[in-house]
């Protein structure tokens, strides 16, 4: 019965498999749990003569399996300054996870997500909502290939972090597109330095539905949107210090790019730890689409904006109080603005905003896979000069969330 629950789910996911998360993991500490960790202690072992006919030989016997689901759920008040407070409950994250060894070497991972669209991404033939369909292959101890749809090799914590520990992002750290089809080479340098290059598909689909307002006028996308990045993770001080930085550029159009150079440093003692990201980026055409979305133009077109710059700021602290409660806090500062001046706009810094967060955390069970939390957040974005000529306008909101992070095993 196990062998045929299996392979439903994988037929109907038209995926392989995902992994477990390091439960005792807080937001971003789990610098790479959202990556390709596999915890041994973690998988399930499933004898392979279950899952095939018995006349049938396995290329690559599947040696173990894991399957969870990741959620989080909140009752959330939104109180805008001049606005209308408004409160109501919603599913902030659900995920199906699947993972596990096929073989000695081979390493598969599928996961997706049902809180976004299921729209198919015309270049890579997957709906947009999963975020990891690949397989890695272990070529020797110090090196391994990965295949498929996997995450961006950017450095930083807040960006590699689970999903589902994450209840606010950044600005910037929320902007970028995570997920990508692509291949990536991990070299193990030493026990404590790892160096990967990747080449990934930049966009999914036509420039067209990609940007926030299309391309420009005058502005040919280009046939190869790709987008390559050299990473470094570095541990030091008995894995207490941990680096996480990367370099990377993909080609838009024609004369236009995008560069994002991204800047993790984290610290992280058995009842605190506490991480500072910090991240540049020069588009030639906005992908991020923060400085696009704020503009306000009198005609109604929407447009995307060109040679924009952002510059994020994270810093992230938190302290287990007792082996069951647990408190963060994270504030950011971001800004964005023109780096070359066209048409008719200036060159200088548009809009700046900032947020402040703190939250606590109940953890009743020894894994802490179940969590109650009571989280606040404080937002606020200015518009400068430069940004009011573009329609930009000031806001500023409280939100308080009461809510539950479950990671519920299957197999």
């Amino acid at each position: 019965m196990k062998k045929h629950c299996i392979f439903l789910i994988v037929a109907f996911l038209s995926a392989a498999s995902l992994p477990a998360v390091d439960s005792t993991a807080v937001e971003h500490l789990v610098l790479s749990a959202d990556e390709d960790s596999l915890p041994a202690g973690n998988i399930l072992r499933i004898d392979e003569k279950a899952l095939l006919p018995v006349e049938e030989k396995a290329f690559l016997p599947v040696r173990g399996v894991d399957m969870d689901f990741q959620m989080r759920g909140s009752l959330r008040g939104d109180f805008p300054h001049g606005g209308k407070a408004a409160a109501k409950f919603r599913m902030d994250d659900i995920r199906l996870n699947i993972e596990g060894n096929a073989g000695k070497k081979v390493y598969y991972r599928f996961r997706q997500s049902f809180t976004k669209d299921f729209n198919t991404l015309s270049f890579e033939n997957i709906v947009s909502s999963v975020n990891y369909a690949f397989v890695r292959w272990s070529v020797d101890p110090k090196a391994t290939l990965t295949f498929g749809k996997h995450v961006l090799a950017l450095g930083g914590h807040e960006f590699d972090a689970v999903p589902v520990y994450v209840i606010e992002f950044s600005d910037f750290g929320s902007s970028l597109s995570s997920y990508q089809m692509g291949v990536s080479g991990e070299w193990h340098i030493t026990p404590s330095h790892d160096l990967i290059l990747q080449v990934c598909n930049f966009r999914g689909v036509p420039g067209n539905e990609f940007y926030y307002g299309g391309l420009p006028d005058g502005v040919e996308e280009t046939s190869f949107p790709f987008i390559a990045t050299a990473n470094w993770n570095g541990s030091f001080l008995d894995n207490t210090l941990n680096l996480r930085y990367s370099a990377s550029y993909g080609h838009q159009a024609t004369d236009k790019g995008v560069w994002i150079v991204s800047l993790g440093h984290s610290y992280r003692l058995r009842r605190w730890g506490a991480y500072l990201d910090l991240m540049w980026s020069r588009q030639g055409l906005d992908v991020s689409s923060i400085l696009s979305g704020s503009a306000n133009y009198p005609d109604g077109i929407l447009r995307t904006l060109q040679n924009t710059e952002y510059l994020s700021l994270v810093g992230y602290l938190h302290f287990f109080i007792s082996p069951t409660f647990m408190t963060f806090f994270k504030g950011a500062w971001e800004c964005g603005g023109i780096y070359m001046p066209y048409e008719d706009l200036s060159r200088g810094i548009y809009r700046t905003n900032w947020n402040a967060q703190a939250c606590l955390q109940y953890m009743p069970t020894k894994d802490r896979d179940f969590r109650l939390f009571l989280h606040y957040n404080f937002y606020n974005r200015h518009a400068l000069p430069l940004g009011r000529n573009l329609g930009m306008a000031d806001f500023s909101e409280h939100r308080v969330s009461l809510g539950i992070i479950y990671i519920m095993n299957v197999l």
